[in-house]
């Protein structure tokens, strides 16, 4: 009897889009409209919404099998058409019922970003490591040039970029910067190809010292000095640079958006002074519809109204706490986090690759001082990292095979000797 040939993989053209949003896009359009002047205020949640719209038609029209399926399509597309246009003309009258749930839609945010990057990369397939660094070259690219219309205009480099924040520019540039890592040996029957090119790799990096981000600059100069590419005298070298950028930071100008981040500082220590006094709070967390039971100090007030542009006198609120992990510890207490995090490195320990060692790294770093998954675009990023981290197949064919998955740009690496594997040089071996 003939054996059955396995399906051969593929994947949409479309598997990319939303790196293409997230590192040119959503950077070019904070560009324009900084520059356009006053206008409506649009939320940073409408390329998701439209990218969202255009798979639910894609998985409406097309199956996985990439077939198109004719009877049905008018129904449902009539079906989610008329959903749709329910939901735009009685917006006001669903909110009014869903105003009691209002308090946790917004802390529920990142498991609404996480099934985006589940359902995208069901319908369209996930993005490959090329194209994690094509696009992170690009965004590297706006970066330096950022950085140097900026530093000669006002002769220092804020916080808060023309293009975005720097410290959100950073973490996207790190889940790039994870997925341009060279991959281990197969011994332990994993199979990842070897994308990408020198140049894309060396304009992330440029980028992420172009960002002078703190929390940015410390995760790649680890991550590098461990897992990244090249000899020891190279990873050091690029370890050197990211620390000495560092150190930089703390000599440069102070600009007015330099204020957020004595604001995260406050919101940290106060968070520690509240559990240390009531330790119920850590296991349980706080009231989500209630303002934080935190007191502003007089010299405290013009700097929170300044960064939040609220009144200090309606209190701090939690979609007001910029770094991740906080935000999830007053909110849901310690419990939940913890569990998340050790589902998380279950989820990579069973299957180890440099990729998603990294990617652990960047969020927790990167979750100290910035929203991460409360933030679309950085939440959509690192979630498509995740998935393609924990999507290296066993006992795959070897490469010179003809029935490999689709490889753009692989670039076929020996083996990894001791000498030239920096997991091996520093005994820091993940995998």
């Amino acid at each position: 009897m003939e054996q059955e040939q396995p399906k051969k993989w593929t994947r949409s053209w479309l598997a990319a889009l939303p790196l293409a949003v997230a590192c040119a896009a959503v950077p070019l359009g904070t560009l324009l409209s900084r520059f356009a002047g006053p206008g409506p205020e649009s939320s940073p949640f409408l390329p998701w919404l439209i990218l969202a719209a255009l798979g639910t038609v894609h998985a409406i029209l097309f199956r996985r099998s990439g077939q198109q399926m004719r009877p049905r399509f008018f129904m449902e597309l009539a079906m989610f058409a008329g959903l749709a246009a329910i939901v735009i003309l009685y917006q006001e009258n669903l909110f009014y019922q869903l105003e009691n749930l209002t308090p946790y839609v917004p802390e529920l945010t990142p498991v609404v970003l996480v099934c985006f990057c589940w359902l995208w990369t069901i319908t369209f397939g996930a993005p490959d490591r090329g194209d994690f660094q094509r696009w992170g070259a690009v965004l590297g690219l706006l970066c330096v040039l950022d950085l140097g219309v900026e530093a000669f205009i006002f002769r220092t480099a804020p916080s808060l970029r023309w293009i975005g924040n720097a410290d959100l520019l950073s973490g996207l540039l790190l889940v790039c910067l994870c997925a341009s890592l060279k991959p281990g040996p197969t011994d332990n029957g994993l199979y990842e190809p070897d994308q990408g090119a020198p140049l894309y790799r060396a304009l992330i990096l440029a980028g992420l010292l172009a960002t002078l981000s703190r929390t940015g600059l410390f995760a790649a100069a680890w991550i590098y000095l461990c897992f990244g590419r090249g000899g020891r005298m190279l990873r050091t070298a690029v370890f050197l640079a990211c620390f000495a950028a560092l150190g930089a930071t703390f000599l440069l100008p102070v600009t007015p958006s330099d204020l957020s981040r004595y604001v995260d500082y406050w919101l940290w220590a106060k968070s520690m002074l509240l559990f240390a006094q009531s330790p119920s709070t850590l296991i349980a967390g706080l009231p989500l519809a209630h303002a934080l039971p935190f007191t502003f100090p007089p010299e405290m007030v013009p700097v929170w109204e300044r960064v939040t542009g609220t009144f200090a006198m309606f209190g701090a609120h939690l979609n007001q706490v910029p770094s991740f992990w906080l935000r999830f510890i007053l909110g849901w207490g310690a419990i939940l986090p913890t569990l998340c995090l050790v589902g998380l490195f279950i989820l990579v320990f069973r299957r180890p690759t440099r990729m998603g060692a990294g990617l652990v790294a960047v969020l927790f770093v990167q979750g100290m001082a910035t929203p991460l998954f409360y933030e679309p675009t950085m939440g959509v990023t690192a979630g498509l990292g995740l998935f393609l981290a924990l999507s290296a197949r066993r006992n795959a064919p070897a490469p010179e095979r003809a029935d490999i998955p689709d490889t753009r740009g692989f670039e076929p690496a020996p083996k990894p000797q001791p000498e030239d594997d920096p997991a091996d040089e520093w005994d820091m071996r993940p995998l």
